[in-house]
C-alpha cells in the first residue's frame, strides 16, 4: 500500500506533464539559440572576400553535404574539411602534366668551295653526309634538332664556288644540303643570316622553293618567300614566329639577322628577311605568347666576326632577350666560339646565353681557331605546376678538318687527332692547340676529360 503523500489526483498529473514539456522545449530552444549559426551570418563571414563564383560555390558545398547538423551548424571542423578539399580540387586543376625537351644547335654551317666540292659525286649530284657523320649521336639524343645553314641555296645555273661581289663573298650551295639536312634529323632551319640574300630575292626563292617541294614539314624559320603571292609559304616564318611542341610543351623560336650583306630596297628586304630591331624583337616575343609558346628560344645572327669577346651589340640584345623572358640564346655569326653563360634580369629571370658557337664547318682561308665550333644542348622542363626552367646546358666543341674529301667534316674534340691535323690545311691545330683554346674561351666550365663545357645550372647569373 502506498504512504499517502505518492498519491496523486487525475488533476495533477495532467498539470505535471504540461509543466515538464515547458520546460524541456524551452530548454531545446534556448540551446539552438546559443549554439546555432544563422545561414546568413555564416555564409557572409566566410566569403567576406570572395567573388561571385566563390559565393556560388560554398552554397554548392552545404548543399551536397550529408551532414544536416553539419549544414546547419557550421562548425570549424566542417568548414576546415570544407577548405581543405577546395584546396585540393584547385591545386588538381592547376597541375599540367610534367614535360621535356631536349635541344641541340650548331653552328655556321659555311659552305666554302671546298666543303661543296668534297660532296660533289661521280653522277654530277651533290652528297653532304659526310659533315655529319661524327656527331650523329648528338642528333639523334635531341628532340629539337636545329642549325644555322648560312649560306642560301640558289639556282644552280649560278655556279657552286665563290664570287667575290661589291660587300664580300657571295656563295651559293647545292640543294642536296637540304636533303642531308633532312636524313641526318634535323627539324628547324635557320636562314636569317648576313649571307642569305647573296643572291637576291631570286636566289632565297629558289631554296624556299625547294624546301617547300622537297621537303614540305621542314620549318624554315626567319625568312619568307618573295614568291609568296604565287607559292604556299605556310613553312617560312618573319612575320609568325614558329612554335615547336614536343611532350606538350611550346617553345617559341626566334630568329634574327644583324644586316644582310646585299639589299635591294630595304623595305622590300625586311618583308623577307628578320633584321634585329628592339621593336620586332618586342612584337615577336609578344606573338608567341599569344600563340601558347610556355619557353622561349631566340637565334641571332650578330657579333664582331673572329673575336671570342663578345661585342657591344651582343650585349645590348642578350639583355633585351633576358629583360623579355627569353630562355636561351644560340648566338651565331662570329664564325669563333665564345663564351656560354648565365644572364639575369631585375626580376631574377635566367638566360642561358650561347654567345657565339663559331663554325661548325668552314675553309675558304679561314684561321686556325676558327675551325673550333661546338654542339649546343640544353634542357627545356616544365614542372607539374606549369613553372618552366632550362635544367641543364652544355657544349660539345668540335673541331674542323680543313680540306677537300670525306674528312672535311666537324669531329668532337675527343676524337681529334694529330693525323687528322696533319690532313688539314691548318696543321698547327692539333688537340693541343684546340684544348688550349677552349679552356681559354670557355673557362672553368670545360672539362679536358670528357672534352664537354657545362653550365653551373646554379650559377646566379650576370644582370647586364
Amino acid at each position: 500500500m502506498d504512504s499517502p503523500q505518492h498519491k496523486h489526483s487525475p488533476l495533477s498529473a495532467v498539470l505535471g506533464i504540461v509543466l515538464a514539456a515547458s520546460i524541456v522545449v524551452a530548454g531545446v530552444v534556448a540551446v539552438r539559440i546559443l549554439t546555432a549559426t544563422p545561414p546568413q551570418k555564416a555564409t557572409t563571414a566566410r566569403w567576406a572576400n570572395a567573388t561571385v563564383e566563390d559565393v556560388d560555390a560554398s552554397h554548392l558545398v552545404y548543399a551536397n553535404s550529408t551532414n544536416a547538423s553539419d549544414e546547419r551548424n557550421g562548425t570549424a571542423e566542417n568548414n576546415q574539411t570544407n577548405a581543405t578539399s577546395a584546396n585540393k580540387t584547385d591545386k588538381k586543376k592547376h597541375e599540367v602534366s610534367p614535360a621535356t625537351i631536349d635541344a641541340m644547335m650548331i653552328g655556321d654551317v659555311l659552305m666554302h668551295d671546298e666543303l661543296v666540292d668534297s660532296g660533289y659525286q661521280q653522277d654530277g649530284g651533290y652528297w653532304f653526309g659526310f659533315l655529319f657523320d661524327h656527331i650523329r649521336s648528338y642528333i639523334d639524343e635531341a628532340d629539337l634538332r636545329m642549325l644555322n645553314q648560312e649560306t642560301v641555296m640558289g639556282e644552280p645555273e649560278r655556279g657552286y664556288h665563290l664570287t667575290v661581289g661589291e660587300v664580300g663573298p657571295v656563295m651559293n650551295t647545292p640543294t642536296a644540303l637540304a636533303d642531308t639536312e633532312v636524313d641526318y634529323g634535323f627539324n628547324l632551319i635557320l636562314k636569317s643570316t648576313n649571307h642569305v640574300l647573296d643572291l637576291g630575292h631570286s636566289g632565297l626563292a629558289h631554296e624556299l622553293d625547294y624546301w617547300k617541294d622537297a621537303h614540305p614539314n621542314m620549318p624554315v624559320v626567319g625568312v619568307s618567300n618573295p614568291h609568296a603571292e604565287s607559292r604556299d609559304d605556310s613553312q617560312n616564318y618573319v612575320d609568325n614566329v614558329y612554335i615547336y611542341e614536343h611532350d606538350g610543351l611550346k617553345v617559341g623560336i626566334l630568329n634574327y639577322t644583324y644586316d644582310t650583306n646585299n639589299h635591294y630596297d630595304w623595305d622590300l628586304d625586311a618583308q623577307y628577311v628578320s633584321y634585329l630591331s628592339e621593336d620586332k624583337i618586342r612584337d615577336d616575343v609578344q606573338k608567341a605568347r599569344d600563340a601558347g609558346a610556355e619557353m622561349l628560344i631566340a637565334c641571332p645572327h650578330w657579333g664582331i666576326q673572329y673575336d671570342t669577346t663578345p661585342s657591344h651589340e651582343e650585349y645590348t640584345y642578350a639583355k633585351l632577350f633576358c629583360d623579355l623572358g627569353v630562355d636561351v640564346i644560340f648566338g651565331c655569326h662570329p664564325h669563333i666560339l665564345q663564351p656560354v653563360v648565365m644572364l639575369r634580369n631585375a626580376e631574377g629571370h635566367k638566360t642561358v646565353c650561347f654567345y657565339s658557337m663559331g663554325n661548325f664547318v668552314a675553309a675558304g682561308g679561314m684561321e686556325t681557331d676558327t675551325l673550333v665550333g661546338g654542339v649546343a644542348r640544353v634542357t627545356l622542363q616544365r614542372d607539374k605546376n606549369g613553372t618552366c626552367s632550362v635544367s641543364a646546358a652544355s657544349l660539345v666543341p668540335t673541331v674542323c678538318c680543313y680540306t677537300v674529301g670525306p674528312n672535311m667534316s666537324a669531329w668532337p674534340i675527343t676524337e681529334w687527332t694529330y693525323d687528322l691535323a696533319a690532313q688539314s690545311v691548318r696543321s698547327n691545330l692539333t688537340p693541343d692547340h684546340a684544348y688550349a683554346f677552349c679552356s681559354e674561351v670557355l673557362g672553368d666550365g670545360f672539362d679536358p676529360n670528357t672534352g664537354v663545357f657545362t653550365l653551373n645550372m646554379d650559377d646566379e647569373g650576370i644582370e647586364l
